[in-house]
């Protein structure tokens, strides 16, 4: 039985660690999405790559199944915004304590 071409889904959002070995390694991740959406990242395709990526936004793209209420995403292609997180929060106020 023949399917049709799977729908790509574009999420943006951060990397985040939902599974654990028992010395305390990420084994498991998840993008959590500006629109508040979990999407579990399937073991196959990228998905493996993503784990160097935790805690960094991520713009990926790759077909959504569900399975037990959950969204699963298996990754085909992603980028990596390397500016999050490292940015100066106030550029233009330091030393200002007006806060």
């Amino acid at each position: 039985m023949a399917r049709g071409p799977s729908k790509v889904t574009k999420i943006r959002g951060v990397v985040i660690p939902t599974a654990w070995d028992d010395q305390g390694n990420v084994t498991g991740i998840a993008i959590s999405s500006h629109d508040e959406n979990e999407y579990q990242v399937d073991p196959k395709g990228k998905g493996p790559e993503l784990l160097l990526h935790i805690r960094k936004e991520v713009e990926a793209a790759g077909v959504v199944r569900e399975e037990e209420g959950k969204k699963i995403v298996r990754i085909r292609k992603y980028t990596v915004n390397e500016a999050i997180g490292t940015a100066n929060i106030y550029p233009n106020d330091e030393g200002n304590d007006s806060l």
